[in-house]
């Protein structure tokens, strides 16, 4: 009996060995905030075919702008988030911050880092510079394997053999992604200042940037913001030789100055790192307390997971309850209220090199502004004076994101001479068509068409872009419908002011069964929502839009 329960005993401690055991308390806490995340099953599979699968090591860099204000609690809920991407197969690395003493930033962190049980290796410079000019790094960064490394901002120049210390943040980030040997799949801002501000959103973050289409009025918008600033403060410096200024109102404006300028740095840091990183790069801008989060609303884990941010961009900004942002294409099924998402979502930008966007604006498509149909597609259109709308590939990504094909003849014939504005995401990945429709003296822009490619849904923010131009295109109005079994329709609502049942009597003996529900968005104090004969007109009028399928 006695060598039974060794035997048994022995097995015991054999199946423990073998994995089969109780996961810790810290992988618990991991997985429960990975199930309670809303990532949908796309984005599931897009992750472990990103993290899990692929064999290329994904790389997240981390520079934290106020280390050294930040409370040593604070600190040690921010390790647990940097072991979580660890787990989650991304390798993070520090680049520090030249404008505060860097040898106490290095201690600070790898004093925090080994707190947490994390190995830490400091690099006492970022680059080397050659006799030639040239930049290198002279680490293999892939060989580090579980080694979190701490960058500090200087350059080595092997012609003197001396280290400078580089105080322009922007252009040592940008060399340093130049010159080393990883992939870089996140980049991360950390400040006290969290995302950049937009004016839209009640000086909360911009919640998704869109660089190839965003940078430059962003850009333009901070800078003539610290022109202003600048120049008021020379004139409350002269002013104050005069009269006795109070000293808080000056050091307000430089503060002032300060974050803007921060906000500005932000920016072109993201713009540089990003345009040399493969276009599926991410960058986020927030602050520590939210990337301390250990629920769901971490928007770094949530990133991880899903690659977009906690809240949809094209959310409108009069909505007071914010909605998470389901991908369009995984809605829940259920109606119950979602719950208030916490501060996070409104101090972190989520930016991304982006997509070319190309918007048509011809009433009418004919030879001379579009290619595929009204002449032979041999042509070569390379020298065209102004760019056209290719019909093929916009017929293309109807057939496969509707699942029908369609007739592209009949289509045309319909809307020709009422098209509002046809808007193309990158090489047709995504597009929009908007027609006016209704009365001639009393028409209205109608979302007609409305497609992305089945296999990007829910990447590159595509939808949340067209929306969002659209929005600003026809800002007081703009109409749509879809079937009422549409998946999709708790996306559209969320993104409305009103829903409408297009078989609804409104009055004037012409109702008619339907198969849709018609959507609509705009200033939501505009009188014309609440007016029963306006909604009369798009109600009848979208209602008999003939289909365009092939049979």
């Amino acid at each position: 009996m006695f060598r039974l329960n060794s035997y048994r005993f022995s097995f015991t401690r054999c199946y423990q060995k073998s994995g089969y055991y109780q996961p810790n308390s810290f992988n618990k806490e991991l997985i429960l905030s990975v199930l309670k995340s809303t990532a949908t099953k796309r984005e599931a599979q897009n992750y472990m075919r990103k993290y899990a699968e692929n064999s290329t090591s994904n790389h997240c860099l981390l520079i934290i702008r106020d280390l050294l204000d930040q409370k040593l609690a604070k600190l040690d809920r921010f390790a647990v988030t940097i072991r979580q991407l660890q787990i989650l197969g991304l390798k993070p690395m520090f680049l520090l911050c030249p404008h505060r003493n860097v040898e106490k930033q290095t201690e600070l962190l790898d004093a925090c880092l080994r707190k947490n049980s994390m190995r830490s290796l400091i690099l006492p410079e970022a680059l080397t510079r050659a006799a030639d000019g040239t930049y290198k790094s002279t680490l293999l960064f892939e060989h580090l394997k579980d080694l979190i490394p701490i960058v500090k901002p200087r350059v080595f120049d092997e012609k003197s053999c001396s280290f400078t210390t580089n105080l322009d943040i922007v252009n040592l980030t940008d060399k340093f992604v130049q010159h080393v040997d990883c992939r870089f799949d996140k980049v991360v801002l950390l400040s006290n200042l969290g995302g950049i501000t937009s004016g839209e959103r009640h000086d909360n973050a911009h919640v998704f940037i869109n660089l190839s289409q965003e940078f430059d009025s962003l850009s333009q918008s901070l800078n003539q913001s610290l022109d202003i600033l600048r120049s008021q403060a020379c004139r409350e410096a002269e002013f104050s030789t005069d009269i006795l200024t109070p000293v808080h109102i000056i050091e307000q404006l430089q503060r002032s100055i300060e974050l803007q300028q921060s906000h500005l740095d932000n920016l072109e840091i993201m713009n540089r790192v990003l345009s040399r990183l493969p276009i599926s790069s991410t960058g986020l801008i927030t602050d520590l307390d939210a990337a301390s989060n250990r629920d769901k609303n971490n928007p770094l884990l949530y990133n991880v997971l899903t690659d977009r941010s906690l809240i949809s961009s094209s959310l409108p900004r009069f909505k007071k309850e914010q909605l998470p942002a389901f991908a369009w294409y995984e809605l829940p099924t259920d109606d119950e209220a979602t719950e208030d998402l916490k501060d996070a979502a409104l101090v972190t930008t989520v930016v991304k090199k982006g997509v070319d966007i190309k918007v048509f604006d011809y009433r009418t498509l004919d030879r001379s502004n579009s290619i595929g149909m009204f002449e032979p597609q041999t042509t070569n259109y390379s020298n065209a004076s102004f760019p056209k709308v290719d019909l093929i590939k916009l017929k293309h990504i109807i057939d496969s994101s509707f699942g029908r094909k369609l007739d592209l003849n009949h289509y045309l014939e319909r809307i020709n001479g009422k098209i509002a504005s046809i808007i193309v995401i990158g090489e047709y990945e995504g597009v929009a068509i908007i027609t006016y429709e209704g009365p001639e003296n009393g028409s209205f822009p109608y979302l007609d068409k409305f497609a992305v490619l089945p296999h990007l849904k829910g990447s590159l923010g595509i939808s949340d872009i067209i929306f969002n131009l659209m929005f600003r295109k026809f800002p007081r109005e703009l109409v749509w419908r879809s079937r009422k079994d549409n998946v999709v329709n708790k996306w559209y609502f969320q993104r409305s002011i009103g829903v409408l049942d297009l078989a609804t009597d409104l009055g004037g003996g012409d109702a008619k069964p339907s198969i849709f529900k018609l959507f609509f968005h705009g200033d939501s104090h505009d009188a014309q929502f609440n007016n029963p004969q306006r909604l009369q007109v798009y109600s009848t009028y979208t209602r008999d839009i003939e289909p365009s399928w092939e049979n």
